[in-house]
């Protein structure tokens, strides 16, 4: 009996290490659709090589239309003529979004294959053709840093409903029936940043601008409060077409505070005074925001970071910018992965 017991129980510690040893379950391919400016671009950067190297594959699909309100964006979707100024240019809304296409991969495909550049010279595609290229489960609106514009309370005037609506619309019935519709968090300026937009005094300071950096650093940190007050009557407007918030600018807010990961581009911009996120850890902190909230993943689960960096130099007063590319290490992508849990922590 004693010789029984001893068998079955180094049978039952056999079966107990290869389950141990077995890699973690895949979960079934998710599609994501994000649709904004180029921020939603500099935020999914790297969702799909993170999520694969969590076990969860996921394909990663973006329409943007740089430098342009997701107001402007529907307006354009059935009026072919209506164009917005970007760049010193009146672009066409209707047929130039940039489609970026991440199927379970690290660099996506581009659509148009030159990139964004072409949309500025009346060359891209439409959303529709974005919309009804995959089957959608999710799909990410982004605002910009201006997101007062949609609140009622704060004097804004269009309804972000209309494009949900009108985009599924755009959908397959049994696509439209499942796909869930939230909000990317957008981020604001970090402290000393030079790009003094008039339409952020415009919606935030009651049209003064700021004498000083000084004030406009204030002014960046107002505008960061708000945000993250003000998203949340945004989505509770939106109803049923609002089921989470991606809190892409807390991750970036707190990223700002961390000593070595601020060094990560200018305060994880580009540069000084360029609104974009800068490559490497800045976009791995944001794609970890939707990362951490779209699927079933923890921060041991992730295995992948980018393995350089575009570290920013700032020399002179006002801030002249070398651009030298450094190599990320594990600690660092670490202390990313702990900075983005945190602001999208349950």
């Amino acid at each position: 009996m004693k010789r029984l017991f001893f068998i079955i129980a180094c049978v039952v510690l056999a079966m107990v290490d290869v389950k141990a040893a077995e890699p973690k379950a895949k979960c079934d391919t998710l599609y994501i659709l994000g649709v904004g400016n180029s921020w939603t671009r500099d935020s999914m950067r790297w969702l799909s090589a993170i999520a694969k190297s969590a076990g969860c594959p996921v394909v990663v699909g973006h329409a943007y239309l740089g430098g342009s309100t997701l107001e402007q964006q529907y307006r354009g979707i059935d009026d072919e003529s209506f164009t917005y100024p970007h760049r010193k240019v009146n672009q066409v809304v209707h047929n130039t979004y940039q489609y970026w296409l991440y199927d379970c991969s690290e660099n996506p495909t581009k659509t148009p294959s030159k990139g964004y550049k072409n949309g500025l010279a009346g060359i891209g595609v439409t959303l529709e053709s974005v919309v009804i290229d995959k089957p959608w489960d999710i799909m990410v609106l982004q605002p910009e840093n201006t997101m007062r514009r949609y609140l009622k309370s704060q004097g804004g005037t269009f309804d972000l409903n209309l494009l949900v609506e009108r985009i599924k619309k755009m959908m397959k019935p049994e696509v439209a029936a499942k796909v869930r519709c939230g909000l990317m968090v957008p981020f604001s300026y970090p402290a000393g940043n030079t790009d003094y937009r008039q339409t952020i005094c415009d919606w935030y300071n009651k049209g003064v601008r700021p004498t000083n950096q000084e004030g406009w650093d204030a002014l960046y940190e107002h505008i960061h409060r708000c945000i993250q007050k003000e998203i949340y009557e945004l989505g509770a407007s939106m109803g049923k077409n609002c089921d989470f918030y991606v809190n892409v600018g807390q991750a970036i807010y707190l990223g700002r505070q961390h000593k070595q990961l601020s060094k990560s581009g200018y305060k994880l911009q580009r540069s000084q005074n360029n609104t974009h996120l800068s490559e490497g850890l800045a976009m791995y902190i944001a794609s970890l925001a939707y990362a951490y909230t779209l699927l079933d993943i923890k921060q041991e689960d992730v295995t992948f970071y980018p393995k350089y960096s575009k570290d920013v130099q700032l020399t002179g007063d006002r801030g002249t910018t070398d651009i030298i590319k450094v190599e990320n290490t594990p600690a660092l992508a670490k202390q990313a992965r702990k900075v983005a849990w945190k602001a999208c922590k349950r």
